[in-house]
């Protein structure tokens, strides 16, 4: 196989439903691929059509993502808000311009999705006819339900959207029903285009011909839930980092006090969300990894010992980057509030600590950039950091640190009333560090235990912190239930450069999608849909890290451009009255 072909080809693979449909020769000819007059590639673009599928779907991703999870946590606001008002009215209405400020930046971009959609389609059908012929008889069914559930998602966003002031006061329960409705429908939508995506992967409910067997079988395969999880997760943290990047563009062009207190709000909000569902991120992604590794063992091989394990080691710096920037962040958000300075020393021993634990998730088994340097034998340390064992160490405690980054801001500049508020906080604190000895000691032990005791102890320490964060969060609810405030929070005082990082994560995140996506499109090598049908086109082969880089920070910049397009035409639609603090906004009041 030619590295050449490949380089439009694979990553683009698993970033959209649709998009999992490379080209294909088949391994076996059942009645559909016996029709003389279907072709098994063609070349429609001016470029190499494998490539052009791959921008396209890419970009379709990217947008499809966006659209999803915005909704998703614009309507957690509106409810948020909606009983807020009940007692305080001013802060009701400044959560509904939130929800509303984050669902403005929809329509344009629902409307680059949809055209990235149809210009995916059209390459898919045009440069792979063959291949679409046997997806087609194959999910039939799905193809026919897909479009109707994809329409019911676009009325409800726009009447969640254009009905936005109208559905008010007695009538808001209307409005949270169609965004209801509205994620309903679009997480179906999501679904069953995972179910073509997971299929070229773990194929199941066919034959040994590729036949269909059974539609249950093959929408509910061995990597469709896994994929639902992890894509349902990310999408809420690509979408929360996008939206605080529109809200860091507001800021950074606002011409009013007023203006850049309620962007610096929406932009803390936005990485706050992402940073909440960034904690769950890594232990989605080895959830569908497990699965991969269980259905084949080859995934494993191929993904971290094998041609693409290079790529987990960029992986590692750019989530690296991904984190610490969120952190820092969040750390730059208690220069807003006055006396924050006993949070602010602990700073710089956070920072140490994050920036440790991933130089352990980053560290391989072994390091050989040639045969040559190759010796069959594993550094004495970074031998023993690059198992699985540490790094599970590693990363779960750095989600610890990213947490009580999270309470001490909380904190900042409050003053707990209730009567067993030192005590209260020494429990809490105590719960925390036993949380951490408690993840510190299974890594150990799961260090010098076999195989499958291993994995039962990473589980173990992804419940120890889960549960942890849960019962340590409604303590600290309870603690300051009624705290009084020392000083209050200066919004719209952010530094610059607190903008211009939100404006990175949005980046970085995007970027690492689309490099996720080659890897595990890669991870097929040259199958297309795995074990069954093959890639024999004369530009099969797995394109270089190099080549792909290339390509994903091409389809990154594309899509900022088509994303600044659409964040100017939702600037131009801005109220003309913004709710200040303490103000609320006409016609908002539920």
């Amino acid at each position: 196989m030619t590295a050449r072909g490949a380089r439009g080809g694979l990553a683009w693979a698993v970033v959209s439903g649709l998009a999992l449909l490379p080209a294909a020769g088949l391994f076996a000819e059942p009645a559909w691929a016996q029709a003389a007059a279907i072709r098994d590639y063609a070349e429609p673009a001016l470029i190499d059509s494998r490539l052009a599928v791959w921008i396209a779907a890419q970009l379709h991703l990217d947008f499809a993502a966006f659209v999803l999870a915005v909704p998703m946590f614009a309507l957690a606001i509106e409810l948020f808000g909606w009983s807020v008002a009940r007692r305080d009215r001013a802060a009701g209405a400044r959560f509904d311009w939130l929800a509303h400020e984050m669902a403005r930046l929809l329509p344009a971009a629902y409307s680059l999705t949809a055209i990235s959609g149809a210009l995916l389609g059209m390459l898919l059908f045009a440069a792979y006819p063959r291949l679409m012929a046997y997806m087609t008889e194959t999910f039939g069914p799905t193809f026919a339900v897909y479009p109707l559930f994809f329409v019911l998602e676009t009325v409800c966003l726009y009447f969640w959207y254009y009905a936005w002031d109208r559905l008010q006061g007695g009538r808001k329960w209307a409005h949270i029903l169609l965004g209801l409705l509205l994620n309903v429908f679009g997480t179906i939508v999501m679904f069953i285009a995972n179910s073509w995506a997971t299929f070229m992967m773990t194929p199941g409910g066919v034959d040994e011909s590729g036949a269909l067997v059974s539609l249950y079988g093959a929408v509910w395969n061995f990597g469709w839930m896994p994929l639902n999880v992890h894509r349902l997760v990310a999408n809420i943290t690509f979408g929360a980092l996008l939206c605080a990047a529109y809200a860091a563009y507001r800021f950074l062009s606002a011409r009013s006090e007023a203006e850049r207190a309620l962007y610096d709000w929406m932009g803390y909000t936005g990485n706050l969300i992402a940073l909440f569902t960034m904690l769950f991120l890594p232990f989605a992604g080895y959830y569908f990894g497990f699965e991969l590794f269980a259905y084949s063992a080859t995934y494993g091989v191929t993904l971290m010992g094998g041609v693409l394990s290079w790529l987990f080691i960029i992986q590692a710096i750019v989530i690296a980057i991904l984190f610490i920037g969120a952190a820092y962040y969040a750390w730059l958000g208690l220069l807003r509030i006055p006396g924050s300075e006993p949070q602010r020393r602990l700073i710089p021993l956070f920072n140490v600590a994050l920036i440790a634990g991933f130089m352990v998730w980053a560290t391989p088994h072994t390091m050989a950039a040639s045969i040559e340097e190759s010796t069959g034998q594993f550094h004495p340390l970074l031998g023993a950091l690059g198992l699985m064992a540490p790094k599970m160490i590693a990363v779960t405690l750095i989600l610890v640190v990213l947490y009580v980054s999270y309470l001490l801001y909380r904190r900042a500049g409050k003053v707990p009333v209730v009567p067993w508020a030192r005590a209260g906080a020494r429990i809490e604190w105590g719960l925390i560090a036993l949380m951490a000895a408690i993840i510190f000691g299974l890594g150990i032990y799961g260090y010098f235990a076999p195989a499958d005791v291993r994995i039962q102890t990473s589980i173990w320490q992804i419940l120890v912190l889960i549960g942890g964060i849960l019962v340590t969060f409604v303590l600290d609810l309870f603690l300051l239930r009624g705290a009084k405030t020392a000083a209050a929070v200066r919004w719209g005082s952010m530094p610059r450069r607190g903008q211009y990082v939100l404006i990175l994560l949005a980046f970085v995140i995007v970027w690492l999608m689309g490099l996720m996506g080659y890897a595990r499109s890669g991870a097929r090598l040259n199958w297309h849909v795995f074990g069954l049908i093959q890639d024999t086109s004369a530009s099969a082969g797995l394109p270089t890290l190099g080549e792909a880089a290339i390509v994903v920070t091409l389809i990154t910049l594309v899509f900022f451009a088509l994303l600044g397009v659409a964040f100017a035409i939702s600037a131009l639609s801005g109220r003309s009255e913004l709710p200040a603090f303490g103000e609320p906004r006409r016609g908002a009041v539920a």
